[in-house]
């Protein structure tokens, strides 16, 4: 009956207790708001708790107005009893609420700033020499007589780090200062911002076809494109073309490339520039830069000392004067060559007593060598120095990184080592992970391989050259690990059979036709790699048997459709030690068996199924889904999120027409998904995606061929405020690079509320004529790179603005016609 006749004084009560809380509250935003905690983070929970008190306060407002406008008009009893009755309950909850929240008072807080990210050591200019030459390259991209310009040393003196340097310069917003000096230098002339800067990586072995694709793929092209679809497009645009590491004369217009002397550069209406680095003064000669060489020198005394103690524990070297002679005499073998000095540096930095320096600087002379200008074979056994401080089955990872440079990524790089055992026995994929990351991390310190932004695994030339030259011993076995990567079609006959019998390692990337009697009585092969090879169809009966110590096995990208039987001689060893499975699955019965397996990498095909089960797919205790995609499931409704978190970096879901229902049942999607990295939805009837917002590490994202969704994230009207505020200190797609989204005839909104993309870099809009805003906020101008959109001219001149200056943050891409 209280909460009939008492709900005035309930309501009181609650005013009286949400007064006291906003009390609190705004004393702590004062706090946070003085001039000292200016620019730092609450913690999460201080956020949390304002964030509650002001979602209280707002159901305390609309709880009084509710009772002022239903509870005290004229009308039937029963209905006022009624309102009153629901009134009291919910100010009774409120009240709860509110007493625990006093309670949570969380005191004034700050997450730990991180420091500053260090300058990636890419980027890092040392030396006079150097530091001039980062000033010499504007004045050359400035004169409209210049059109190549060859920048030339060895191998490791810093050839690559300037050309980076310039690339950076020309596309980093932040430092507009190198594009200031160059129009400066042209007396104001309007058009020579640059509508492409192209950063392409050559190799000894010049592969037109591999040029060309890169070329294109920075076009945003097909990778297939000719050189007339290239030189059509550069023909009429103002380009640099940076091209890294050539051994031999580049033919331009084979590449597509509009050669830069072909006219009168002081006539042309665009401007068209080449940059390059090699070893060689003959090909910059042969290329046409002839005096417009830069000439990139090995450091002076003081310099390369300057770089040498670089990071390294100053105090041990001011300790005692034979450290820093020792030192000395360590950078003076270096010969001023940086890579030298940094690889060496960084192996001797964990080092505290002078008998482990003076055991470096040992073997050192004992190599028998130092490094000498222009003499590439000199510095080898340098760097080997750092190889040899290395465990021995971190220096099998080093080896096998730095021969499989091409095009490997981070994951693949690490599964490579799992198979091979040299990260050691292993409980589960999970902790597999971990043990080859760290191993990773230690080759990253030691400056022996990084991995790019995008995950892809680098290393210097040298360090290649490095590593081809310890896996040959040194030079007296080349045949120990034979590499061949081929795009063109090329065939390996059986004269090399012989030189085949006794190696450790096959590793065939493209495409090439292998005779069978190459692998006849390979006892020794350990590891056997045949990569993008469509001409590989065939595997005769015979072919493991006669490599009956063979670990690895990867036929990835070939035309392969059935092993021989013969294959069982080699998985009898390994039945008990497989921790892994990547299959294709296209039947129920297989299905049911996969919450037994340790199934790692997951196809389902064309299975006659109602409802998925996520948590059935991959066995909990023996390793954890990382791929999984969806195909051609004409019968599949929904699938339903269960289970505990997973491990997946990419989803996949492919023309399952009739799925309308992604259900959650234990976990929200940042948890179930919080390393989830690429999603691509293709050809279902899902009408929200809503629960992609948050994603932690969500960077890729395609949505295609979605005949009935309206909008991609829509957040309904009740709970607009909440998310508004929660954006504010959790930007929603805090990771995501590309979106694409194509054929969505109905699609009319991207979002009902604008949303922060502080990664975004591409946006793809094809076939999606409804699509009239897009929802990016004000504060999208102060990202420091622009956004490049590939779309349609005709949609592009259709979009609506709220804000007129976002337009000019976006560069548009108009290749995309309309069907």
């Amino acid at each position: 009956m209280s909460y009939v006749f008492c709900t005035k004084e309930k309501l009181v009560t609650l005013e009286s207790a949400m007064t006291d809380l906003m009390v609190k509250k705004h004393d702590i935003e004062g706090q946070l708001n003085l001039p000292q905690n200016r620019g730092k983070q609450p913690t999460n929970e201080l956020q949390r708790w304002v964030r509650k008190v002001g979602e209280k306060d707002e159901k305390v407002t609309k709880l009084l107005d509710e009772y002022s406008k239903s509870c005290c008009v004229i009308g039937p009893c029963c209905l006022n009893c009624f309102s009153r009755y629901s009134i009291s309950r919910r100010a009774n909850n409120l009240l709860d609420e509110i007493t625990q929240l006093k309670g949570e008072q969380s005191k004034v807080s700050f997450i730990e700033q991180q420091s500053p990210k260090p300058v990636s050591e890419s980027y890092k200019i040392v030396g006079e020499k150097i530091g001039s030459n980062v000033d010499i390259a504007p004045s050359y991209l400035a004169d409209e007589r210049v059109g190549i310009i060859g920048i030339c040393g060895m191998g490791g003196v810093g050839k690559t780090t300037l050309l980076k340097k310039i690339n950076q310069s020309l596309l980093d917003d932040a430092n507009r200062g190198f594009l200031k000096k160059i129009n400066q230098l042209l007396s104001g002339d309007a058009n020579m911002g640059f509508n492409h800067v192209l950063f392409i990586k050559a190799s000894r072995i010049i592969q037109m076809e591999e040029l060309r694709k890169q070329i294109a793929e920075r076009l945003n092209l097909k990778s297939s494109a000719s050189k007339e679809d290239i030189f059509n497009v550069l023909k009429i645009s103002n380009f640099v073309l940076l091209l890294d590491n050539i051994w031999e004369e580049v033919d331009l217009i084979d590449l597509g490339i509009p050669h830069p002397y072909s006219d009168d550069n002081s006539t042309k209406q665009y401007k068209h520039k080449v940059i390059f680095t090699t070893r060689s003064e003959d090909v910059c000669a042969k290329m046409g830069a002839g005096e417009l060489t830069i000439k990139v020198e090995c450091l002076e005394p003081d310099e390369a000392w300057d770089l040498f103690i670089d990071n390294v524990n100053l105090a041990i070297i001011e300790s005692d004067e034979k450290f820093k002679e020792i030192a000395w005499q360590v950078m003076e073998k270096c010969g001023g060559l940086p890579l030298a000095l940094k690889v060496v540096r960084k192996a001797m930095s964990n080092k505290k007593s002078v008998q482990d320096w003076e055991f470096i600087l040992n073997s050192i002379k004992n190599s028998g060598t130092e490094v000498v200008q222009g003499v590439q074979e000199s510095l080898l056994p340098i760097l080997k120095f750092s190889y040899d401080t290395l465990r021995k089955n971190i220096q099998e990872c080093f080896l096998c990184a730095s021969i499989l440079r091409w095009s490997l990524s981070k994951d693949n790089l690490l599964e490579l080592w799992m198979g091979l055992g040299l990260i050691g026995d292993f409980i589960n994929l999970q902790q597999a992970y971990g043990k080859a990351r760290h191993i990773f991390k230690n080759l990253e310190k030691s400056c022996l391989l990084y991995s790019s932004d995008d995950d892809y695994v680098s290393l210097h030339v040298v360090i290649y050259e490095m590593a081809v030259w310890i896996a040959s011993n040194c030079g007296m076995n080349m045949n120990k690990w034979i590499v061949e990567e081929h795009w063109l079609n090329v065939e390996i006959g059986s004269s090399n059979a012989e030189n085949w019998r006794f190696t450790n390692r096959v590793i065939i990337n493209g495409n090439v036709e292998l005779s069978p009697s190459l692998f006849h009585q390979c006892y020794d092969l350990l590891c056997l790699m045949i990569k993008s090879n469509s001409c590989f169809k065939n595997i005769p009966e015979g072919f493991f048997i006669q490599m009956p110590n063979l670990t690895y096995l990867n036929l990835h990208g070939t035309g392969i459709k059935k092993l021989p039987k013969d294959i069982k001689c080699l998985l009898k060893k390994l039945k008990k030690h497989v921790k892994a499975i990547g299959m294709r699955v296209v039947s129920k019965e297989v299905l049911q068996q996969l919450s037994c397996l340790p199934t790692a990498w997951l196809c389902l095909y064309n299975l006659d199924i109602i409802s998925l089960s996520f948590h059935t797919l991959s066995c909990k205790n023996h390793g954890f889904l990382q791929l999984l995609k969806i195909e051609s499931c004409p019968q599949l409704e929904q699938i339903v999120m269960n289970g505990r978190e997973t491990h997946l970096n990419e989803l996949e879901i492919s023309n399952v027409e009739k799925l309308q229902n992604i259900i959650w049942t234990d976990l929200s999607p940042p948890e179930f998904f919080h390393v989830l990295k690429k999603l691509i939805i293709r050809g279902c009837t899902l009408d929200n995606l809503a629960w992609v917002l948050h994603l932690p590490c969500l960077s890729q994202l395609w949505i295609i061929d979605c005949a009935e969704i309206e909008t991609l994230f829509y957040i309904e009207e009740e709970r607009e405020i909440q998310q508004q505020e929660v954006s504010e200190h959790r930007p929603t797609f805090t990771a995501l690079i590309d979106l694409y989204i194509a054929n969505l005839p109905k699609l009319v909104s991207i979002s009902n509320f604008a949303l922060d993309f502080p990664r975004f870099s591409f946006l793809t809009v094809r076939q999606c004529p409804n699509v009239k805003k897009l929802p990016f906020k004000h504060g999208i101008n102060n990202n420091q790179r622009k956004i490049l959109i590939g779309c349609e001219r005709e949609w592009w001149e259709s979009l609506e603005w709220v804000d007129a200056t976002i337009p000019s943050h976006i560069l548009q891409d108009f290749r995309f016609q309309q069907d």
